[in-house]
C-alpha cells in the first residue's frame, strides 16, 4: 500500500507475482484484515472542500472485489452511458497510478529489480523490506529538501497526455456498503473536486 508521497505503508511480502494481485491480496495478511474489518482505517473523515464524510479507501483495479475500504472502477460499458462514472473512473484511474510510479522510482533507485534475483528466497523477502525502507527514507528527505513535507492537493496541474492505464475487465465480487461508498466519491469527483479538464479525459 502506498501513499500519495510514493512511500510504501503497508507491505506484505512473500507471494510470487504469477498469481495475480487480487489473489495476492486475497490471501495476504493484509488484504483479510480489510475484508474482515481489522485493518483498523483511521475513523471516517470529511472529505476536502466538502461536508460529505467517507472512510478511507484504497485504490485497486476492476479485479479487486468493491469494498468500503476498496474503491475499484466501474464497468467499461456503465461508464460509456453514464458519464459520471466515466468520470470517476478517470480520476481513480489517475489515483492508481501513483502506485505503479511508487515500483517505478523503487526500481530506478534499487536496479537490482530490473533482472531476475538471484539469492534466496528469505534472502530476497529481506531485501524487498530494506529497499521499501529506504524509498521511504529517500522520499522523505526530498520532499524536506523541496519545502514539501506533505502532500498538497493540486485540482489545477495539467491534465496527462498518454500515461492513462486501461480500465477493462470487472472482476471479484461486489456489497452494498463498497457502491455507496463508490457512489459518494463519483458525486464528489463530479461536484465539489471537480477539475476543469476531467471531462476531456
Amino acid at each position: 500500500m502506498v501513499d500519495s508521497n510514493y512511500k510504501f505503508i503497508v507491505v506484505d511480502i512473500g507471494s510470487f507475482g504469477k498469481e495475480g494481485d487480487s489473489g495476492i491480496f486475497l490471501k495476504s495478511n493484509m488484504g483479510q484484515k480489510i475484508l474482515n474489518g481489522t485493518f483498523l482505517f483511521p475513523e471516517k473523515c470529511q472529505l476536502p472542500g466538502s461536508d460529505k464524510v467517507a472512510p478511507h479507501v484504497i485504490v485497486g483495479d476492476e479485479a479487486f472485489r468493491l469494498h468500503k475500504h476498496i474503491l475499484k472502477p466501474y464497468t467499461r460499458k456503465s461508464a460509456r452511458e453514464n458519464p459520471l462514472e466515466g468520470v470517476f473512473n478517470y480520476r481513480l484511474s489517475r489515483a492508481r497510478r501513483v502506485t505503479e510510479n511508487a515500483f517505478g522510482l523503487l526500481s530506478q533507485i534499487f536496479r537490482i529489480f530490473y533482472q531476475p534475483i538471484n539469492l534466496e528466497t528469505t534472502t530476497i523477502d529481506d531485501l524487498i523490506w530494506v529497499t521499501c525502507c529506504l524509498n521511504n527514507m529517500l522520499r522523505d528527505g526530498y520532499l524536506e529538501k523541496n519545502k514539501r513535507p506533505f502532500f498538497d492537493y493540486d485540482t489545477e496541474q495539467l491534465p496527462p497526455t498518454d500515461n492513462l492505464m486501461p480500465l477493462s475487465r470487472r472482476g471479484g465480487l461486489s456489497n452494498i456498503e463498497g457502491f455507496e461508498v463508490r457512489n459518494l466519491f463519483k458525486e464528489f469527483f463530479n461536484n465539489e473536486w471537480a477539475v476543469s479538464w476531467q471531462t476531456n479525459s
